[in-house]
């Protein structure tokens, strides 16, 4: 097996997980725009909310790393396969399948991003979820010295407990 056959295999397979992940994102946002929905009191919102937020955040950084993993393989194998085209057509076509079905994942995240957007902006202009940002606690002002310096670990522990 030669190095462009490899490098195929590893643009597919980052294809594959890439999919998967993004099926995850879609998911997680669908599921947000159920909490957004729910009726259920502001602070139970934010509190799923934020979690779901958190768990797609991840998926989004793994997501980026595949993306930066195909870029670069397709760096290597792209000019390998424009002068030899036929002779790589079965994982050409596999890999344009597969591009199709991450844009359209794409466009379903979009989607359900803008419809989530919409319940947002709604809630707010009749006072909703204001009232979420109003009792999110902010973090205390930090002074200098010692005291200061266990007031910043206790602030970026106290808000990275609200970020999950």
């Amino acid at each position: 097996m030669d190095s462009i056959e490899i490098e195929l295999k590893v643009l597919i397979e980052c294809l594959k997980k890439k999919k998967l992940v993004l099926k995850q994102i879609v998911s997680i946002t669908e599921n947000q725009g159920v909490v957004l929905s729910s009726g259920a009191s502001h602070n139970e919102i934010y509190t799923f909310f934020m979690h779901m937020n958190a768990e797609k955040q991840e998926s989004i950084e793994k997501v980026l790393q595949y993306d930066q993993v195909f870029d670069d393989m397709l760096q290597k194998a792209g000019p390998i396969l424009d002068a030899n085209p036929s002779k790589y057509g079965e994982q050409v076509r596999t890999l344009q399948d597969l591009i199709r079905s991450v844009m359209d994942l794409d466009v379903q995240v979009r989607v359900a991003e803008d419809q989530n957007n919409k319940i947002l902006l709604q809630a707010q202009s009749q006072g909703g979820f204001n009232v979420i940002a109003e009792k999110a606690e902010k973090p205390e002002p930090i002074d200098s010295g010692e005291y200061g310096s266990n007031k910043v670990i206790n602030a970026y522990k106290n808000q990275s407990r609200h970020n999950l």
